[in-house]
């Protein structure tokens, strides 16, 4: 059960909790060869772990739903979790398989490729999801990678028809692997969802266009209430019943590309439930994810709420970003209230 003393949690979420292995290697090794690190850093990951203590960072009360091993790894990502400011009375523990371990091969241009063992998140029992808890919260965030296998995959369909019966808003990031593995899946959800957060990649498998406003023409008419298109380089692209509109990149060099999609989700969905507008919320999207991506290693120092605020007023002064000020503004007021 969630923590009586602590504040009610404004968003639950559910995914997978990993421990991330990430090795910096000057080039990709050929099948056969060797590929030796000059750098390497183990940190707390998953896609929805990397969202949640986003959304901390913002102000946010987050909880989380996942399944860890009872091993040294479970014990490391939970602290780190609840150091974080995430409540983790939801998360699972199992006794028989090990917790998730992801080992992410980062080059020069701060491209990763990843492999991993999901481990315990597989797992995730739905019997072992309170809904007087979730019914509590104002928005469900679902990781698509909870979608690949069951028993996860039930109880990601059994919170997410928990948080529609309660009125919560709604949000999916897909996941190339699930796009890949799970496309129909993933479509039979957006009826479901209020703001979908595909990459353009998920995007064009999900509907045969790299076009990015035809794709989120489709996308919506899939069902999606609202997308935040991700462009990488090119900033984001946002689509909702009103129109579509994008949103430039910021200009730093990406390190580390791990984390900066789900640093984006944050960044929306926070600016959203702060009551920003869509532009205010991408434009903070935009810029949690492009700290991310230009920082190696742990991040905490660059996702506090102090840091980003210098980072946007730093930013706020160059004349590219002209015709966004008072989105730059309302952001900054946000995070500095929260």
């Amino acid at each position: 059960m969630l923590n009586e003393e602590a504040a009610l949690p404004q968003v639950v979420t559910l995914g997978d909790i990993n421990m991330d292995f990430i090795a910096h290697i000057p080039r990709y090794p050929a099948p056969g060869s060797e590929g030796l690190a000059n750098r390497l850093y183990l940190r707390l990951g998953g896609s929805v772990a990397n969202t949640a203590l986003t959304m901390a960072c913002c102000g946010i009360e987050v909880a989380i739903i996942g399944r860890v091993g009872i091993d040294a790894l479970g014990t490391q990502v939970l602290s780190d979790l609840q150091a974080g400011g995430i409540d983790v009375s939801l998360v699972q523990h199992d006794h028989d398989v090990s917790t998730g371990i992801m080992f992410i091969v980062v080059t020069p241009d701060g491209e990763r490729t990843m492999f991993g063992f999901r481990g315990a998140n597989v797992h995730t029992n739905p019997a072992d999801i309170p809904e007087t808890d979730l019914r509590n919260a104002r928005h469900f965030h679902l990781s698509g990678y909870a979608l690949l296998e069951s028993p996860q995959r039930d109880a990601a369909f059994r919170a997410l028809e928990i948080a529609q019966r309660a009125g919560m808003s709604t949000s999916l990031d897909a996941g190339l692997g699930t796009v890949i593995q799970q496309a129909e899946a993933i479509r039979s959800l957006l009826p479901h969802i209020d703001l979908f957060l595909p990459s353009i990649r998920e995007a064009e498998l999900l509907t045969g266009t790299s076009n990015a406003e035809a794709a989120i023409a489709q996308l919506r008419e899939q069902g999606a209430k609202a997308v935040a298109l991700k462009l990488g380089a090119e900033g984001c692209m946002v689509g909702t019943a009103k129109g579509n509109f994008a949103v430039p990149s910021f200009a730093l060099k990406a390190r580390d590309t791990t984390g900066a999609g789900d640093a984006f989700d944050a960044g929306v969905i926070s600016g959203r439930l702060s009551g920003l507008t869509w532009r205010a919320a991408a434009l903070l999207g935009n810029a949690l994810g492009a700290l991310v991506a230009a920082t190696e290693g742990v991040r905490s120092e660059v996702l506090t709420r102090e840091a980003v605020v210098t980072f946007l007023r730093q930013q706020r002064s160059q004349a590219r970003w002209a015709d966004w000020q008072p989105e730059f503004d309302a952001v900054i007021d946000m995070l500095c209230v929260t």
